[in-house]
């Protein structure tokens, strides 16, 4: 029996002889089909298991107690943000990787199927970056994220709901209370959505502290939106990080 070849397919294959694809972990050559390697499958720690609602981590390393979060109900990550994860997570922003919004809105997606199933979700949205610093990257990571989902799920995409008014520091360049101190008062909502008594999937790349998330998600909880559930790429682990 032959088997049939879709033209999507024949053009990634097609698109992979000048454009080789890498593995998006570790950077190496791998299929055209494939998003990463059989050694990243088996060494990349994937959050699995049962997890803590309010952190995101397995419950073996969530030490927060489980009280609800003020600005989200819940968040969650297919992945821990740590080694080969954290290289990936910086060539995709820094290094205009853009492309790796597939792949890693696919894991992501996994995620939401596992994690919020019996959710129904009215929108899908993005936390926004200041316009001078998404106009110099030349794209907003967390937004060509939210739009992948937005296709995969059938989540109607909130494009432009939130706006970041100030410039601020990045917050990976902030410890502690800084990265709190360094959000008040930062971000709005645009008008544009009808939020009153809708469930949003609110998504970013990376939950460090969640004060991101937690700000943006007040915003939305200012305009009447009845849950906000979180949903990133990765999540930092300071457990994993103090045991280096």
């Amino acid at each position: 029996m032959k088997m049939k070849i879709s033209f999507k397919d024949f053009a990634t294959y097609f698109f992979s002889l000048f454009f080789p694809n890498r593995c998006i972990f570790c950077d190496r050559l791998i299929d055209p089909f494939e998003d990463y390697c059989d050694e990243c499958e088996n060494t990349v720690h994937f959050i699995s298991g049962e997890i803590c609602q309010r952190c995101g981590m397995e419950k073996a390393d969530c030490n927060c107690k489980s009280k609800r979060s003020i600005g989200y109900d819940a968040v969650a990550a297919p992945l821990y943000y740590d080694g080969d994860v954290k290289s990936c997570i910086r060539r995709y922003k820094f290094k205009d990787r853009r492309n790796m919004s597939k792949a890693l809105a696919k894991l992501m997606y996994g995620t939401l199927k596992e994690r919020f199933a019996d959710i129904d979700f009215d929108y899908v949205t993005y936390i926004p970056m200041f316009p001078k610093k998404e106009r110099a990257r030349g794209f907003n990571q967390s937004r060509l994220l939210a739009r992948e989902i937005s296709e995969l799920s059938g989540i109607p995409f909130g494009d432009n709901m939130l706006i970041k008014l100030y410039d601020t520091d990045n917050q990976h360049d902030c410890t502690g209370l800084e990265r709190t101190g360094n959000l008040i008062g930062v971000f709005d909502f645009s008008g544009n959505y009808d939020v009153k008594d809708k469930t949003v999937l609110l998504i970013d790349d990376v939950k460090t502290s969640g004060a991101t998330l937690k700000e943006c998600g007040k915003m939305l909880y200012l305009n009447d939106a009845n849950s906000v559930i979180c949903l990133t790429a990765a999540i930092r682990n300071s457990k994993i990080e103090s045991q280096k």
